[in-house]
């Protein structure tokens, strides 16, 4: 007989703790311009988080401050190069670790069209895989993506970590693989109490199911990316331990869908967080208001508008990158982390403005 579980979004508040920002790419993050991104040369005191529009797919590029470059999915293939370019664009020349999170054409599509734009050094996926069911053109694409990796991606399980490297006088950085082909870490993390009512969800064997999960930590600041990740997967992160801490920054799973993101008191509250979706693509209504529920919550960015619903069911205008529905305006969001102000800001690739927010600085350099 199946077992009936419970909805984790009728749950308790479990990992939104400290002040964060909920940056949503549900809409479009396009490009901003290299003046916003640093370059990859030479040690920097501050850790940048580039959100590429690549309308509505994914690609989030993260340039640490040792200069080395990590780009996590590369968007759709086909649209002649568009958003292999967009990523171009965004001012770096080459990447040190690509992770593609899973194998739908919209987040690891673009990878052989950017690895003939320029070098990509590192490649990390969940694993081979020799078919997929909804996409009768994957042998093609998958064969593709081996080509440009040339057959030397890394498999990343929950637990691994990406080697990078520390600049001198700044904190060390982490990006930790959470989870990976469903599955999640395990620590020793204290029983979550707010789990308490909640069942084990039922396995999910979809390919969002598999996305390679990651969270970034330096200096007190941590940046969770599911990917498309789906909350029966999500929920483990979480009950009955809370495997994932506390967090200021939340890139909102697959595209702002209510069924990939658990309303806030089922994860480890972002005080802000970024929505990637086109104008009339993915983002519930629903995914809106358990963000705006957090008790930490700061503030929410979109790629773009939902010209599905309501204006008070999307972000401010100053938090949206593209307003329209022009599918060329590739306006990006970027946040950019310092660890000696503990302080991060976010600048919106339309309205050139920036702002300001603190956190709480936990430990030491």
């Amino acid at each position: 007989m199946q077992t009936r579980w419970q909805d984790p979004r009728d749950g308790a508040r479990m990992w939104l703790k400290r002040p964060a920002l909920m940056l949503m790419t549900v809409v479009l993050i396009g490009a901003l311009g290299s003046s916003l991104v640093p370059p990859t040369t030479g040690a920097r005191r501050t850790l940048n988080i580039s959100f590429v529009d690549v309308e509505g797919g994914a690609a989030t590029l993260i340039v640490t401050p040792a200069g080395e470059s990590v780009l996590l999915d590369a968007g759709w293939d086909g649209f002649e190069g568009r958003d292999a370019r967009r990523i171009q664009q965004a001012g770096v020349t080459a990447i040190d670790h690509l992770v593609a999170s899973h194998y739908h054409r919209d987040h690891y599509g673009g990878v052989p069209e950017l690895s003939r734009l320029m070098t990509i050094r590192n490649f990390y996926d969940h694993g081979p895989m020799t078919a997929l069911a909804e996409d009768p053109q994957f042998a093609a694409r998958y064969a593709a993506y081996q080509a440009a990796a040339k057959g030397r991606s890394t498999t990343l399980k929950p637990g691994d970590t990406i080697p990078l490297k520390t600049a001198a006088g700044t904190p060390s950085l982490k990006l930790l693989c959470v989870a990976a082909k469903a599955e999640v870490i395990r620590g020793k993390s204290p029983a979550n109490a707010e789990c308490a009512g909640l069942t084990e969800p039922e396995a999910d064997t979809s390919e969002n199911g598999r996305s390679v999960a990651l969270r970034l930590s330096w200096g007190g600041f941590e940046f969770l990316n599911l990917a498309d990740l789906t909350w029966p997967i999500s929920q483990r992160l979480v009950c009955p331990a809370n495997q994932l801490g506390e967090l200021e920054l939340y890139q909102v799973a697959h595209h702002g869908g209510n069924l990939s993101n658990n309303r806030p008191p089922a994860h480890p509250a972002p005080g802000g967080g970024v929505d990637d979706q086109r104008p009339a693509q993915g983002r519930h209504p629903d995914t809106i208001k358990w963000l705006r529920e957090a008790p930490s919550f700061k503030a929410l960015y979109q790629l773009h508008r939902n010209v599905r619903t309501s204006a008070e069911q999307n972000a401010l205008a100053e938090f949206i990158a593209n307003l329209d529905e022009q599918p060329d305006a590739a306006m990006m969001i970027t946040v950019s982390v310092d660890a000696t102000k503990r302080t991060f800001s976010v600048t919106n690739g339309r309205t050139k403005e920036s702002r300001d927010i603190a956190y709480v600085f936990i430990g030491g350099f």
